[in-house]
């Protein structure tokens, strides 16, 4: 059995939800399933709970992230190698999350679980069509003709037995005032009774704290969509932590900058300031108190938990912490893409790395860190193929790079110029053609002009007005392209070939068939010399020869 269901991230603690789960394996026959509710109402341990309980119905349990449209590709298309569909490293991320969900619909025992899905459209191109189980998780409404469950608080039987089995008490009647109290919310009930269990206090002390803390706090602030009791469980829980660990706290700060699945501590510890010396004590401290899980080598904290924490720092706090968290998952994340042996790490950090930048965008910051870590993220995801999700982080980085330098800053140029490359590929030849012709502006505007970079974004701009079909202005930008590389490199080099078999080619579809065999001559000369016959540039050169040989011109 191939079980992709993150291992440790099952509540061994779970409890009810008896209906549910017997109607979801009734609903599931008839196709996707959603489960509908806000935050620590427990839809993602339903998932799980089903797909433990019917294991032996499936050859495959399958878990993809769905709250970030990079983070389920990458995820869905991971899916290859333990499915044993063929797949390299660097394999085109939108081929195999189509070989995936191909391979998926021919077969039909397995459970495909989308967690945290914001929209129906999230999971376009993912979603098979037949084949095994789909249970869908999700906190946002509008999911018109899906069958879904509205998953609300626990039964205040189920919800009393589950502080009786996680407290190992027999204080029924203290079980159930306390669940009431608790308005029965299965995060709330999972917090209060590992404090309850770690602690030695019994369920009626503690009921008696919360009540004092309620009315404390009645009327404070909270966190949007914190129920109140929820927030007095955990104010009681993170002070306690506190009081014992400060590693604890530090550590439970720094999730609130970082996705909550997976937590990459361990590739964090050498380059984050901020994390304690030593991690072991805090993260005891914050797993004795149902914090934070300690899975088989994987950290959980729930999305609630580090709300929470984020809720706890004033606005200095935050960004001291944004800036350091972003600073080391960019050393971690690193800068030599090239080598596909950081790959792995660069997939298992993508998530946090989205999470920490946008933490910093919401404070209104920016920071050289930030744009450097958007940057690498962009061209990994171009580099994977993921051109969607490269487009979302490049937006986002121009408006960091605005920020930090100023619209017309060569910064924003090369930021205009990645985009323009990925808007190209996505087919928004419009976008591109306004992104180079951006790009192009901003770097003429210079006190002192980059021209190596002006002629690289005026070769990019004319493939795009060659698509588009604007032949004089194609030629005119590769002709510009030209000028600028035979006067930096010389007539001979390999790069001014490039420029003159593109030239070529847009002459020749101009129809001026002599020009452009006078610019595929010379550039297949080059690259013979210096690149040899056997190279993809040469070989090019020489079809584009070939090819007015055909039209009678040669």
């Amino acid at each position: 059995m191939i079980d992709l269901f993150l291992k440790g991230r099952r509540n061994p603690h779970f409890s009810g939800r008896t209906s549910i789960l017997r109607d979801l394996r009734d609903r599931l026959k008839d196709g996707p399933v959603l489960l509908l509710g806000p935050g620590g109402i427990g839809k993602s341990a339903i998932a799980e709970e089903y797909g433990r309980i019917h294991s032996g119905e499936y050859d495959h349990r399958l878990w993809v992230r769905a709250w970030d449209e990079a983070v389920l590709a990458s995820d869905y298309a991971s899916l290859a190698e333990p499915l044993g569909i063929p797949s390299e490293e660097d394999g085109d991320v939108s081929d195999l999350a189509g070989s995936v969900r191909a391979h998926l619909e021919e077969s039909g025992r397995w459970l495909l679980v989308f967690d945290g899905a914001p929209a129906p459209d999230a999971l376009d191109g993912f979603l098979p069509e037949g084949g095994g189980d789909v249970i869908v998780t999700s906190r946002s409404p509008g999911w018109p003709g899906w069958s879904a469950f509205e998953v609300g608080p626990l039964d205040l039987q189920e919800a009393a037995d589950l502080l009786l089995k996680r407290t190992d008490s027999e204080d029924a009647s203290g079980a159930r005032a306390l669940a009431e109290e608790l308005r029965r919310h299965p995060l709330a009930l999972e917090l209060a009774g590992a404090y309850i269990r770690w602690t030695g206090a019994s369920i009626s002390r503690y009921l008696g704290a919360l009540r004092g803390r309620l009315a404390e706090t009645s009327g404070g602030r909270k966190p949007p969509g914190f129920p109140s009791p929820l927030t007095a469980v955990l104010e009681i829980s993170v002070e306690q932590v506190g009081a014992a660990s400060l590693e604890g706290l530090d550590l439970l700060t720094l999730s609130a900058f970082l996705a909550p699945e997976d937590l990459p501590i361990d590739l964090l510890e050498k380059t984050a300031a901020l994390l304690p010396e030593s991690v072991e004590p805090g993260l005891r401290a914050l797993d004795r108190r149902g914090l934070l899980r300690l899975g088989e080598d994987l950290l959980f904290v729930h999305p609630l938990v580090q709300a929470f924490a984020y809720s706890r720092l004033d606005e200095e706090e935050r960004k001291a912490w944004a800036d350091e968290t972003v600073r080391a998952i960019g050393i971690a994340f690193g800068s030599h893409l090239e080598d596909l042996s950081t790959w792995p790490e660069c997939r298992r950090l993508l998530p946090s790395a989205l999470v920490s930048t946008k933490r910093l965008e919401e404070e209104g910051g920016g920071s050289e860190e930030a744009s450097l870590l958007l940057n690498q993220v962009g061209l990994y995801l171009q580099r994977r193929g993921d051109l969607r999700g490269s487009k979302e982080v490049l937006d986002r980085l121009i408006v960091i790079d605005e920020r930090l330098h100023g619209p017309d800053h060569p910064e924003v140029a090369t930021d205009l110029n990645n985009l323009g490359s990925v808007l190209r590929g996505l087919g928004d030849l419009p976008g591109a053609r306004r992104s180079f012709e951006q790009a192009i502006a901003i770097e003429e505007s210079q006190p002192t002009p980059d021209r190596l970079k002006i002629a690289i974004r005026a070769n990019n701009l004319g493939t795009v007005l060659r698509t588009l079909g604007d032949l004089p202005a194609a030629v005119a930008a590769f002709e510009r392209a030209l000028a600028i590389d035979r006067e930096a490199y010389g007539p001979n080099h390999f790069k001014t070939a490039i420029r003159l078999n593109n030239l070529g080619e847009a002459l020749q579809e101009m129809g001026d068939l002599e020009e452009a065999r006078g610019s595929y001559q010379r550039a297949f000369r080059i690259f013979s010399q210096f690149l040899g016959p056997g190279h993809h540039y040469t070989r090019r050169a020489e079809e584009n020869l070939a090819s007015l040989r055909e039209e009678g011109s040669g």
